[in-house]
């Protein structure tokens, strides 16, 4: 899998990645966010990786961009990926309910598929 690089901010002395990548799971373009910490690449070490999952219906900005987690984990030397949970370039199929969340729906096709 590769990433595309859509965005790099400086925050807290490292950097916030905008990421986006092809899913073989979902069939369709997904995004994420990653921080590094300034240790991040200076030396041989490596770093701890923290996966912040923020809700079904959430984006990778919601903790980046609005929580500013990356300042605690800027202090501790930890990186975090923020990926978005849901889908959000495929169509829901038509005979799931439409109160149901994106994710749920997606799960549910990857489920029922034929392999």
């Amino acid at each position: 899998m590769s990433f595309k690089t859509t965005a790099t901010i400086a925050s807290f002395g490292g950097k916030l990645l905008k990421l986006t990548h092809e899913a073989q799971t979902t069939g369709c373009e997904m995004a994420l966010n990653l921080y590094l910490p300034p240790s991040a690449g200076k030396t041989s070490t490596k770093v701890p990786v923290l996966f912040y999952l923020s809700g079904l219906t959430c984006t990778g900005d919601n903790c980046a961009e609005k929580g500013f987690f990356q300042y605690g984990a800027s202090q501790k030397g930890i990186a975090v990926v923020y990926p978005d949970t849901s889908p959000r370039t495929i169509a829901p199929h038509p005979s799931f309910p439409s109160h149901c969340p994106l994710l749920l729906h997606s799960i549910l096709i990857i489920e029922t598929q034929e392999v």
